[in-house]
């Protein structure tokens, strides 16, 4: 008796679940590891996972509805212009971001400012729930409808099940592309969302020393770092890069060499500095 090969394959499951998993593993083995290491409380970690909700997911999201909806010129001239929505995308985030991160070492985090490690655990807080929103959820979602899709058998099957003729049309287009997708780009994914998490680790230790040596041109540098590898992501999502592996090479490059100059900026920090 033959058995029909699944739409997506089994390695590509365990692709998608493993990506998923360690997103959401990474960020707490790296705050249990670092915690027991310096000694340090948990709550850096908690202000940066908060932050990043606050400020990328609600009032930077917020923004980007107001600035890039079709009513207003500059949203069209931006969302018709590629260049300028990556530029645009870019420096959203990275002023929203920068700035939420300032925001809560100058307040809520003033407590903890005595211990240069706590820049550590804040952006493993911050990139971490970056990585599980980002990485996690959207993989794990990804993998219970592909397990449904194989057991439908075809996308026309599944997406007949929506109400209407549109819906079936938008949902057949969202399938079609998860099952097009290679098992290659469910592990790029995740090596991008570790790339991320080094790279929301280095630009807290930036702002960290921004704060306690009120060295604010540290801001603004943090900002531009933070602008530039977002805005070349996005020329990948408007094509302007087409490679995805040139893409994450380049990522993987750019987080190690931001780390290292973040590390030599966290060595000179004196404990009289704080």
């Amino acid at each position: 008796m033959m058995t029909t090969a699944p739409l997506i394959p089994q390695i590509t499951l365990l692709a998608m679940g493993f990506t998923g998993i360690l997103c959401i593993a990474v960020p707490f083995v790296l705050l249990f590891v670092f915690k027991g290491r310096f000694q340090t409380k948990a709550a850096p970690f908690f202000f940066g996972a908060i932050t990043f909700i606050i400020f990328a997911l609600a009032l930077e999201s917020s923004a980007h509805q107001y600035i890039l909806s079709g009513n207003t010129a500059i949203g069209r001239m931006i969302s018709g212009n590629p260049f300028l929505y990556a530029i645009y995308g870019g420096l959203a985030a990275g002023i929203f971001e920068e700035f939420g991160r300032f925001f809560c070492m100058i307040t809520v985090m003033k407590r903890f400012m005595y211990q240069r490690e706590n820049s550590i655990i804040y952006g493993i807080g911050h990139g971490g729930i970056e990585a599980i929103v980002l990485g996690s959820f959207t993989m794990l979602q990804n993998l219970m409808i592909a397990i449904v899709l194989n057991d439908y058998g075809s996308v026309e099957a599944y997406a007949s099940q929506a109400g209407s003729a549109e819906a079936s049309a938008s949902i057949t287009s969202l399938l079609n592309t998860l099952v097009e997708t290679p098992t290659s780009s469910y592990i790029l994914s995740g090596v991008e969302r570790m790339a991320a998490l080094v790279l929301q680790i280095a630009l807290s230790v930036l702002i960290y020393k921004a704060v306690v040596r009120k060295k604010y041109m540290y801001i603004l540098l943090a900002i531009v770092l933070h602008a530039l590898i977002d805005i070349i992501a996005a020329f990948y999502q408007t094509g302007l890069i087409t490679n995805l592996l040139l893409l994450e090479a380049i990522v993987v490059i750019y987080a190690i060499a931001v780390a290292v100059f973040a590390y030599r900026q966290y060595q000179s920090l004196r404990y009289d500095d704080y």
